[in-house]
C-alpha cells in the first residue's frame, strides 16, 4: 500500500517592517530608521520641508511607519505625511522626557532613543485631527482663550502701575472708566510724574486693543457654535454657552477616540487615577496629566449649572450633597454627568434627553 507523502509547503517570509522616527525642529529634522527587531538601517539630517521629508520616507521600503513627538508642527506634519507611510503616529513627549535626558543628548540621539522607545512599546500616542477645517476651528478657539488671558494680564499690569502711586482701582472700576482722560486726570491728581503717565497711557491703549481683539474673536466663536449642529446642541445644556461648547467639541474632535467614559473623564481632567504600593492604602486622586483648558471648561460649566438651580444637574448635585459628598466631589460628579451626556449626544446624533443620565448611571 502506497501512501501519498504530504509535501510541506514553504511559508512566505514576513515582510520586514521599518520604523522611521523624526526629531523635528523648525529648520531641520533628524531621522532614524530601524527595523522592527532593532537593526539600524540609516540616519538622516534634512531640512524641515514636506518635499524633503517625503523623499526620505519614500526611500524606505514598505511596510514603513513614521513617528514623531507632539509639538507646534505635529498637526501640519501629520496631515501632510500620512499618505507617505502605512501609518503616521504622534506621541506624547512628556512620557519620553526622563529617558531622553539620560546619557548624551543631541537631535540625532533623540531620534534613535525615540525609535527604541517605540519598539519597546513605551509611548503614549496623541490624537491628531484629520480635517483641516476642524484644525482651523480649534486654533481659532484656542486663540480666543489666549486673548482672554492676554487682556486680563494687561489690565493687571495697568492696575499695578496705578497702585504704586496710591490710585486704587479694582478691575470693575477700571472697566467703568469712560476713557483715558478720566484715568489720566486721577493720575495727575495723585501727582504721578509726567514721565510715568505716558507709560500708563500706553498701557491703557494696549488694553483697549486687547479688548477689541477679544471681542472680535468672541463673535467669531459664537458664529461657529451657532452654525455647528453638535455645538448648538451642547449650548442647550445648562452651564454651556457658545464658548464652552465650541471649546469642548473642537478640542475633543471626535467622540470615537475614547474607548470608555472613564478615558474621556481623565482626558478632560475630571477622572480619577489609582495609586497603591505594597500593602498600603489605595489612593484616588484627580488625573493631572490632562487638558487643563478642558478641565476649566467642564468644571466651570458644572458650577454654572449648579448656580442656575432649576435643572436636572442641580437636582442631582443636591442629591449627592444630601448623601454626604463634599461640595467639590459633588460638583465633579455634575461635570461628569454633563460630559457623559454630551458624549452620548455626539455619538447618537440626538439632542439631550434626561434619560441619557440614567443610561450613563447603568453603564
Amino acid at each position: 500500500m502506497v501512501c501519498d507523502a504530504q509535501v510541506p509547503t514553504k511559508e512566505k517570509p514576513m515582510a520586514t517592517e521599518y520604523l522611521i522616527t523624526m526629531d523635528v525642529h523648525c529648520r531641520t529634522s533628524d531621522i532614524c530608521v530601524k527595523t522592527r527587531v532593532g537593526k539600524l538601517v540609516k540616519r538622516g539630517h534634512v531640512g524641515t520641508g514636506i518635499p524633503q521629508l517625503r523623499e526620505v520616507i519614500a526611500s524606505v521600503p514598505r511596510p514603513r511607519y513614521v513617528l514623531f513627538e507632539e509639538g507646534a508642527l505635529a498637526g501640519w506634519l501629520y496631515r501632510e505625511l500620512k499618505g507617505c507611510a502605512d501609518e503616521v503616529l504622534v506621541c506624547d513627549p512628556r512620557r519620553n522626557a526622563h529617558v531622553a535626558k539620560d546619557g548624551d543628548k543631541d537631535d540625532a540621539i533623540d531620534a534613535e532613543k525615540l525609535n527604541d522607545l517605540w519598539r519597546a512599546g513605551m509611548l503614549r500616542l496623541v490624537h491628531q485631527m484629520e480635517d483641516v477645517q476642524k484644525a482651523a476651528v480649534k486654533q481659532l478657539v484656542g486663540m480666543y482663550h489666549d486673548r482672554v488671558v492676554h487682556r486680563v494680564g494687561e489690565a493687571a499690569r495697568l492696575l499695578a502701575m496705578c497702585r504704586r502711586w496710591g490710585v486704587m482701582l479694582s478691575r470693575s472700576a477700571l472697566a467703568e472708566l469712560k476713557g483715558w482722560a478720566e484715568l489720566g486726570q486721577r493720575l495727575e491728581q495723585a501727582q504721578v510724574p509726567k514721565s510715568l503717565r505716558w507709560m500708563c497711557e500706553d498701557q491703557w491703549r494696549t488694553l483697549e486693543r486687547a479688548e477689541v481683539q477679544e471681542a472680535k474673536l468672541y463673535r467669531e466663536v459664537c458664529r461657529l457654535a451657532k452654525g455647528d449642529k453638535v455645538m448648538s446642541r451642547v449650548c442647550e445644556l445648562p452651564g454651556y454657552g457658545p464658548v464652552r461648547a465650541a471649546t469642548l467639541i473642537s478640542y475633543l474632535d471626535t467622540p470615537w477616540r475614547f474607548k470608555s467614559k472613564c478615558a474621556l473623564w481623565k482626558y478632560v481632567g475630571i477622572g480619577l487615577r489609582r495609586e497603591k504600593s505594597g500593602t498600603g492604602p489605595e489612593i484616588l486622586s484627580v488625573e493631572q496629566a490632562c487638558n487643563r483648558l478642558l478641565r476649566n471648561v467642564t468644571i466651570g460649566a458644572a458650577q454654572s449649572a449648579i448656580n442656575q438651580k432649576e435643572n436636572i444637574f442641580a437636582r442631582r448635585y443636591g442629591h449627592w450633597i444630601r448623601c454626604g459628598l463634599s461640595l467639590r466631589n459633588a460638583r465633579r460628579n455634575v461635570a461628569r454627568d454633563q460630559v457623559t451626556a454630551i458624549w452620548g449626544m455626539w455619538k447618537s446624533d440626538r439632542a439631550f434627553d434626561e434619560s441619557m443620565l440614567a443610561e450613563a448611571d447603568q453603564s
